[in-house]
């Protein structure tokens, strides 16, 4: 790699300072590097040796990366300059500080929705940029979108093989018709067969860029090229709602649209792609703030009291035998159902403070569903992720067998470790005590770390959501709203909820212009006393005039 840059440098020093190697791939090396004229960072994407070796592939790629130069549009990597030197062949494009599609989901596993959402919006701008000047991208793919690191913006780069709509056979190109250049895992069937393509073929590729930044995985592969290229032309896309349970239908029907095989059937162009996203809602629901902490608040108080109510279990054992009298009894019991009742009280105040701020029931509990819809995303998004489930496969086979490590380490002790100095009366080493208390608490961790899984729904949110979204919710909301005007109502608060799986509901017309307020204000004393003698000043004025 030393060598590489070495050579880079002196071919190209003079214009451009080369930093470091940033990545390298079937079609060439791209370098971080510095213009030295304008002082901007740069990435040089230096070509295989084959484009500057054949004078007929170089001066296609030159006549087609001219045309890219010529983009102006904020979802395209601009192209700065082509250096054609010595057997050199390389262009400087703008440098995107963030990462791949590619690298993003190898990084941090599958996109949510929204960031995918997005990145489909912003590469469909790009390419119905592109498609309008007469220009095919034909290698659109997850390493070829970079999204920006502080803004989130998703930039196509690298229309080094891009071919002119128009052109036909006997128009030089980079790629004539029967010629199948691409990446396969992202090729349309017709761009694998050698057809004529158009825009169409960029939205099946964006198509399998979308479902693979959902599934965190290729939608189609194979053993070679061959083999990839054939499923392409025969073998549908599945369907990602296969595994991704938390994308909206109309999601997965844009992508499915896309990924269709008879070109007919997609997306005419990337602007009716465009539209279709802005059309449905795909957004999350937008939940209060009250709303959400108190979602927050039931689901732990809603774990206290399970827990509190296994120990009052014990604690009422505990004091059978620790008392003689009930009354004693009685007392510690008092003490614990004062401390149950007042964090209930805590948290009827905080629903009845959801009521006068006049959220109705119905609000309340589509918040409770909308905050328990984000979790159920969650895990579906982490279930797409190949390494977050063999993560969590690794981690019960841990778990479950510390767990029967446990017994096994508390047979040991009773069994060897224990010493009997009376009839019914044991003692235990303190090794053997220490290990004793060990698989105790090892027990109680494991067991814990198997019944919460990251994966799957949590008892406590099971109860949670039948609970509170069912008519014990409602019953507890009504008796929070008793005695405040307007609750259990209709709300004056505007809570909309934007439902992921149905179309966005269209905003009312104005039916009346708004009509202009007037400034008033009463004039004050002074102001008019002050007027007066402004205006007698000026008087005397005219009148020495």
């Amino acid at each position: 790699m030393r060598e590489a840059i070495t050579d880079l440098h002196a071919a190209i020093g003079d214009r451009f300072s080369i930093e470091r190697l940033l990545g390298q791939g079937g079609m060439g090396a791209v370098y971080l590097a510095r213009d030295r004229q304008l002082d901007r960072p740069v990435a040089i994407k230096v070509l295989p040796p084959e484009f500057a070796q054949q004078s007929d592939l170089r001066e296609r790629f030159l006549r087609e990366t001219r045309t890219a130069a010529s983009f102006s549009h904020p979802n395209i990597v601009p192209v700065f300059s082509v250096e054609d030197r010595d057997g050199l062949l390389a262009f400087a494009m703008g440098y995107v500080e963030g990462e791949s599609v590619a690298d993003l989901v190898k990084r941090s596993g599958p996109m949510s929705v929204r960031d995918t959402v997005r990145m489909l919006q912003d590469v469909s701008y790009a390419l119905a940029y592109a498609h309008s000047r007469g220009v095919v991208h034909r290698d659109i793919k997850p390493d070829n979108i970079m999204i920006e690191r502080a803004t989130g913006r998703a930039l196509v780069m690298d229309f080094g093989i891009s071919r002119s709509i128009t052109a036909t056979v006997a128009t030089p190109s980079l790629t004539r018709v029967g010629e199948v250049v691409g990446t396969p895992e992202y090729m349309s069937p017709e761009q694998a067969s050698g057809d004529t393509i158009d825009g169409r073929s960029d939205l099946y590729s964006l198509g399998l860029v979308a479902w693979f930044a959902l599934a965190g995985r290729p939608a189609i592969t194979g053993d070679s090229i061959s083999k990839v290229l054939v499923k392409q032309l025969t073998e549908a896309v599945p369907p990602i709602a296969q595994l991704r349970a938390d994308v909206p239908a109309l999601l997965a029907d844009v992508i499915a649209q896309c990924t269709n095989k008879a070109p007919e059937s997609r997306f005419a162009t990337a602007d009716e792609l465009v539209e279709r996203l802005d059309t449905s809602a795909l957004r999350s629901a937008d939940v209060p703030l009250p709303i959400r902490l108190f979602a927050e608040e039931a689901s732990q108080a809603g774990m206290v009291l399970a827990g509190a109510v296994i120990i009052g279990f014990l604690l009422l054992l505990v004091l059978e035998q620790a008392y003689d009298t009930n009354f004693d009894r009685i007392l510690p019991m008092v003490l614990f159902c004062a401390v149950i009742w007042g964090r209930l009280a805590v948290l009827m105040q905080q629903a009845r403070r959801l009521a006068r701020r006049r959220f109705s029931i119905s609000e309340i509990q589509a918040g409770f569903a909308a905050v328990l819809a984000e979790r159920e995303a969650e895990r579906a998004q982490l279930r797409a992720d190949a390494g977050a489930v063999r993560h969590r496969r690794k981690q019960v086979m841990i778990l479950g067998s510390l767990f029967v490590a446990s017994f096994v380490l508390r047979w040991y002790v009773l069994k060897y470790q224990r010493t009997e100095y009376s009839p019914g009366m044991f003692g235990v080493s303190l090794p053997g005590a220490i290990m004793l208390y060990s698989a105790y608490v090892t027990r109680g961790l494991s067991i814990v770390g198997l019944l919460n899984s990251p994966l799957r729904r949590g008892v406590g949110e099971s109860v949670f959501r039948t609970f509170w979204l069912g008519a014990g919710g409602r019953a507890v909301l009504r008796l929070a709203g008793r005695g405040v005007r307007g609750a259990n109502g209709e709300s004056s608060a505007g809570f909309r909820t934007t439902d992921a799986t149905r179309a966005a509901t269209p905003r009312p017309a104005l039916t009346t212009r708004p009509v202009p307020m007037p400034l008033q204000a009463p004039a004050a004393p002074s102001l008019e006393a002050r007027i007066q003698s402004l205006e007698a000043w000026r008087d005397a004025m005219d009148r020495r005039n």
